[in-house]
């Protein structure tokens, strides 16, 4: 995945969260990625750990066993 796609998943996911992140005060929302391109998301979560497990499970969901799904980005939004 390139540098620039990664970028536009990164805000597209970034906007959904702000879209949804009406029914609490922080709602977090992570980018998962691995080197094979796989991607996770996740958004609207009360905390950061949950976020992150989110996205890394989705993205390991879409990946081979060979491949590493890292966090690329994690954001609150109040």
């Amino acid at each position: 995945m390139t540098s620039i796609s990664r970028l536009g998943l990164a805000a597209l996911v970034l906007s959904a969260s702000l879209t949804a992140s009406t029914s609490s005060a922080f709602a977090w929302g992570c980018i998962a990625v691995s080197d094979e391109g796989s991607y996770g998301y996740s958004y609207n979560y009360d905390n950061e750990g949950s976020a992150r497990e989110k996205a890394l499970n989705e993205c390991a969901a879409r990946t081979t066993e060979d491949s590493v799904c890292e966090i690329t980005e994690c954001d609150d939004e109040t």
